[in-house]
């Protein structure tokens, strides 16, 4: 037989305040990254099958847009001038497409001085090399086309970062959110414990999952969405509303004895 010891309870690590900033800080970079990688895939394909005829100013507008719905707001609890903050989002973005080229690189095959180039069929109807010229006119259209695609996930870049901006805007009416739910909830708690009502794990379990996913989903949901014409101020407020109402129910339903 084992005279080792019996092990007690194991209880959970509980996490200091600098490890839980590094892990706010890491989900927030991972969440921008592939809400970008998302939206330049959703871009690229509603160049050829939604938006043809807009191309890369689609991607452009939405920018656009998302500044106008700023400056409808211009001062914000922790932001005093959103206007100006979110512009200096959207230079810093540019900066590094500038410093490699990017621009000029799309300017080159998209903008005026690529319309006046020689056509290769005229040029090979005149004489010369045909599979020179194949290759030519090859090597120009890849080059217009991830020129094209390069521009896109700036402006991609761009309206996911001025999108977390917004967020950060609005954080503060998350905060009131969260507290109105909570003390809603803890009145109701209280009267269903000393009114004798039930408790139920299974509302308690699942209102905490849908809170999580009130202040995460639908963030993720906004930071990707591809049209335009939509107000943030839409979803400030219905996701608010949700995360107040299910941490009311998550509070609610919390047992009654700790």
């Amino acid at each position: 037989m084992s005279d080792a010891p019996p092990k007690g309870p194991v209880r959970p690590r509980t996490r200091g305040p600098i490890e839980l900033v590094l892990e706010i800080g890491i989900g927030l970079t991972f969440v921008a990254l592939f809400s970008w990688f998302v939206g330049i895939l959703i871009e690229i394909g509603g160049m050829y099958l939604l938006w043809k005829d807009e191309g890369v100013v689609h991607a452009r507008t939405l920018v656009e847009q998302d500044l106008g719905y700023i400056a409808a707001a211009p001062r914000s609890l922790l932001v005093p001038d959103t206007v100006a903050f979110s512009r200096q989002i959207v230079r810093w973005v540019q900066i590094p497409y500038e410093r490699l080229g990017v621009l000029r690189w799309y300017a080159r095959f998209n903008g005026p001085q690529a319309a006046a180039e020689p056509n290769p069929s005229s040029a090979n109807a005149a004489g010369g090399n045909p599979l020179s010229k194949g290759m030519g006119r090859a090597s120009r259209s890849m080059g217009k086309l991830l020129s094209q695609w390069a521009l896109v996930s700036m402006y991609v870049a761009q309206d996911v970062l001025l999108r977390m901006s917004v967020a950060l805007f609005a954080l503060p009416a998350f905060v009131l959110a969260c507290l109105v739910g909570a003390v809603d909830g803890l009145v109701r708690r209280d009267l269903r414990r000393w009114g004798g009502g039930r408790e139920s794990s299974f509302v308690y379990h699942h209102a905490k999952r849908y809170t999580a996913w009130s202040l995460t989903g639908g963030f993720g949901l906004y930071l990707t969405w591809p049209f335009g014409g939509f107000n943030p101020a839409y979803m400030v407020l219905v996701f608010t509303v949700l995360v107040a109402a299910t941490l009311s129910t998550t509070v609610a339903a919390f047992k009654k004895y700790v």
